[in-house]
């Protein structure tokens, strides 16, 4: 194992400066950016508030299914850490492979430490991780981020804000390449982050073949619409259910993410031409359509501490692609297996015979 493998790298807190980026003009509250190579084009930097929800207004509707006989009622959670060591890139090998900015806003990685727009796989083997138990997988979705507040805000509010988030800190290097047209404001790390894979209701589940990619809700769900894009967000506490918006999360609870990736797999495919063919997700009572097999189930839950007057405000905003103008609808995930065969084999057996294992 590299000598970085199974430790999570610290660097140290800054925050993200704004104006690094182009410039940026306030309009009546409201603020845009242009930048070269952009053909003048304007972005809003901030989220539409008309999109934030208190979440204490919606009905629980996350339905599980029953579990059959013959269900796979294990879990296996991998510790990956938060991102401490701040791999962050604008990019996304599995949908724009080969293309630097592809992404057109910052993901947030964890696990596979060389991964990039260049990522492949024979690149991503033997790269190292940020995974406890040496688990290369890569795990990225977009970041979230506060909006940098204006001036002449309640000082107190400020400092209340910066007390409340002391623990998680906003990331990281003042770096350029963190601030992209419309993706701007001060990165917030998550509390927590959990990724565990689960089994099926109905059947056993089978090892996930290496180097299997898939994608999970729809980064550009305005264009293609809402087939593929998933309610994602909730808080703490309120797991039952889920919205599309952002949630405004009551005192004592925080905003989370919740992502639940697809698990029927045609074949061994590792892919499709359009990254979803090859894998779908159960029916609503747990089974694989026909032709289709169980795979581990994977779902990465994303906690953050954002100050309750940030949520009231609408000031927080994931990454989005500059026609989603941070549309919450928009959130999605990724993730390519790059786990060796005993990790995954000590994953399926832990789910089969249902066990609730870490590592």
């Amino acid at each position: 194992m590299a000598g970085n493998q199974g430790r999570h790298r610290i660097v140290r807190r800054t925050k993200i400066a704004t104006a690094l980026l182009g410039l940026s003009i306030a309009v009546g509250g409201l603020v845009v950016s242009t930048t070269t190579g952009d053909s003048g084009k304007a972005a809003a930097d901030e989220a539409d508030k008309s999109q934030f929800v208190d979440i204490a207004k919606v009905r629980p509707n996350v339905d599980k299914p029953e579990p059959g006989e013959n269900a796979s009622t294990g879990s296996f959670t991998v510790d990956c850490g938060k991102n401490e060591n701040g791999h962050f890139n604008p990019d996304n090998f599995i949908a724009q492979p080969g293309i630097r900015n592809g992404a057109q806003h910052l993901h947030d990685y964890v696990g596979n430490l060389s991964t990039n727009a260049d990522s492949n796989n024979d690149s991503l083997l033997g790269a190292g991780t940020t995974c406890e138990n040496g688990d290369e997988s890569a795990y990225f979705w977009p970041v979230v981020r506060i909006d940098t507040e204006e001036e002449g805000e309640d000082q107190q509010g400020r400092n209340q804000g910066s007390r409340n988030n002391q623990n998680q800190a906003q990331l990281d290097e003042p770096n350029a390449d963190n601030e992209l047209a419309g993706n701007d404001g001060e990165i917030q790390r998550p509390a927590v982050v959990d990724i565990t894979f689960k089994g099926n209701a109905k059947e056993k589940v089978k090892e996930m073949p290496k180097f299997l990619r898939i994608l999970y809700g729809d980064a550009k769900v305005t264009a293609n619409g809402p087939a593929n894009a998933r309610e994602s967000w909730t808080c703490t506490g309120f797991e039952n259910r889920v919205i599309k918006q952002y949630p405004i999360c009551p005192g004592g609870s925080d905003v989370k993410r919740v992502h639940t990736f697809p698990s029927c797999l045609a074949g061994n495919n590792i892919d499709s031409e359009n990254h979803r063919d090859h894998i779908k997700y159960p029916d609503g009572n747990g089974e694989c359509a026909n032709g289709l097999t169980a795979v581990p189930e994977l779902t990465i839950s994303l906690t953050y501490r954002i100050p309750r007057d940030v949520q009231a405000n609408g000031r927080y905003k994931v990454d989005s692609f500059p026609e989603e103008d941070h549309n919450p609808f928009s959130d999605h995930d990724d993730f390519a297996n790059v786990m060796s065969n005993q990790i995954m084999d000590r994953l399926v057996d832990c789910v089969n015979e249902g066990r609730k294992c870490r590592e």
